[in-house]
């Protein structure tokens, strides 16, 4: 259990670099609080270890209910191997569970495979800092793209998508495979993500794998 914490903590750290967000709290019992000021979605609550100390869920959920915005601004999330008991203890707690099924997923970036894209689209990768940004495009237009944050050894892969005109043509799969190629470059070992139910087919495919189910709620 204490690897996942540590997973979930080191994806954290990724996913506030990719979206932004540079005020990230750890108040030293499992919750970690972060200033994502967002319009409704103010705060967001990732708790470490909800299984065995379901107790950090009881509190992440009473900061979540206090969060400044108003309703609907304190979100919280937590990687669980119970998600019907995370969601039934969520729910009694007054949140309201978001109903789509995310994961989260790790890989060691030397086990996925390196792909081409179809020669109709161009691939175009950038180094912002810490971030890298790819975009595949057809007559210059972005029909996918995705980013990855790389902190330390860990490669954090964040807004995969692929305009729906587009899909099942190896888009999302060469994206990847650019991210991970950059991201290798600057040295990350381990890549990190959670995966929606339209990311989870394409990610298992390129040998990525599912660590734990992933439950998010709002005030």
């Amino acid at each position: 259990m204490r690897d996942r914490e540590e997973l979930v903590r080191r994806w954290q750290a990724g996913w506030s670099v990719s979206r932004g967000w540079t005020t990230v709290e750890d108040d030293l019992d499992g919750i970690l609080t972060v200033r994502a000021g967002e319009e409704n979605r103010a705060m967001e609550y990732v708790v470490l270890d909800a299984d065995d100390k379901p107790e950090r869920v009881e509190r992440a959920a009473e900061l979540a209910l206090a969060a400044p915005g108003g309703r609907g601004a304190g979100w919280i999330t937590l990687a669980t191997d119970d998600k019907e008991a995370r969601i039934e203890q969520l729910e009694d707690l007054g949140l309201e569970v978001q109903r789509d099924q995310d994961w989260l997923m790790t890989i060691q970036l030397s086990e996925q495979p390196a792909l081409k894209l179809h020669e109709r689209y161009a691939l175009h990768t950038e180094l912002e800092d810490d971030l890298i940004i790819t975009r595949a495009t057809l007559h210059g237009g972005v029909v996918s793209s995705g980013r990855m944050a790389v902190v330390g050894p860990d490669a954090v892969a964040d807004r995969i998508e692929t305009d729906p005109a587009h899909r099942r043509r190896g888009l999302g799969s060469a994206v990847m495979a650019s991210l991970v190629e950059t991201a290798a470059a600057q040295g990350a070992k381990r890549g990190i993500l959670i995966a929606s139910i339209d990311g989870l087919r394409l990610y298992r495919s390129l040998g990525w794998k599912v660590i734990a189910d992933v439950v998010t709620a709002r005030c």
